[in-house]
């Protein structure tokens, strides 16, 4: 009695199963059954199960029958009314031949939440037709219309004229940002004010002094720090390529400069002694030494006066000639 019971209560259940499963239908719906070749048709594809079943959802890629094509999807919408459950989802398709064309039904699989069998439903058959434009062969044929130029607006054509200068202003910036390194200058940092050439001078060699090199035994090193800051001097104030030139070659500039000739011979001696020095290892007295650092002071301080003197006498001459 017992395992009769059993197989009654078993029977129950599986039977009360299929009927609630006979209870789902699908459904499937167009908004028209004819469309212009290329148009679009809303689709509508549902199905309504008892509440507690569970539903997988046909996957629909591309294209729901040859010649008809899926344009979009929306997603599923859910409905619970009444212990009854209804999933929809609207689906626009396309076609771009003509001809009276077939939608196959579509298969719905579902099952109870707690339980494995599955059940299968089905939409019905759909038929689309795909009309073309009707085309009057009486008429004669005209031209097609080429594409109408419409003139450019100011939103269009603004983009275009801002990358053009800002193109131009990345190659100025460039150009101006490879000259001044090429000259060792700041680019970004503002540049300290230029002292005058002969305080700059007077500066360097000021310093030269108190450093004591020839003192602690480099007196090659001395002499060279020496002529340097002389010929960078010449550089500054006459405007010729001291650094560049032998010893005769400045002298011969300074001569052309009209330097007074007490100032050239002192400076002759700086240069002759530091030639001496670096190149056939001459030892010169302490005296030497402080002279020429002496003597460098001295002509940076006459050759600055007779720069002045001379502006002045240029600038009387220039006035008594306008007179």
């Amino acid at each position: 009695m017992r395992k009769i019971w059993f197989i009654l209560i078993i029977s129950l259940v599986l039977l009360g199963g299929k009927l609630q499963a006979q209870q789902a239908s699908a459904y499937m719906s167009l908004d028209t059954n004819a469309m212009m070749i290329g148009d679009h048709v809303e689709m509508q594809l549902g199905i309504n199960v008892p509440d507690d079943f569970t539903v997988i959802w046909p996957q629909l890629l591309d294209s729901v029958a040859p010649h008809i094509e899926i344009v979009s999807k929306t997603g599923i919408d859910t409905t619970r009314t009444n212990n009854n459950l209804t999933l929809r989802q609207n689906i626009s398709i396309t076609s771009f031949d003509s001809g009276y064309f077939e939608i196959p039904s579509i298969e719905f699989i579902f099952h109870h939440k707690n339980d494995t069998v599955s059940y299968k439903t089905s939409t019905r058959l759909m038929y689309l037709m795909v009309n073309v434009p009707a085309v009057d062969t009486a008429q004669a044929f005209k031209a097609i219309k080429g594409p109408v130029s419409e003139p450019y607006t100011w939103r269009e054509i603004l983009p275009w004229v801002a990358l053009g200068l800002a193109i131009i202003g990345l190659v100025i910036f460039l150009v101006w940002y490879i000259k001044r390194r090429r000259k060792n200058l700041p680019v970004f940092v503002k540049p300290k004010p230029t002292l005058p050439p002969h305080i700059l001078a007077i500066n360097q060699l000021e310093e030269l002094r108190l450093a004591k090199v020839w003192q602690n035994g480099k007196v090659k090193e001395y002499h060279t720090q020496l002529t340097d800051i002389v010929r960078e001097y010449l550089e500054n104030r006459f405007h010729f390529e001291a650094l560049e030139m032998t010893t005769d070659e400045i002298l011969e500039e300074i001569a052309n400069q009209k330097v007074n000739k007490e100032a050239a011979s002192k400076l002759t001696g700086i240069l002759q002694l530091a030639d001496l020095v670096k190149f056939a290892k001459g030892q010169p007295t302490p005296l030497e030494n402080d002279l020429c650092l002496t003597h460098g002071v001295d002509f940076v301080n006459e050759t600055k006066l007779a720069i002045i003197q001379n502006a002045i006498e240029n600038n009387s001459e220039t006035e008594t000639k306008e007179e």
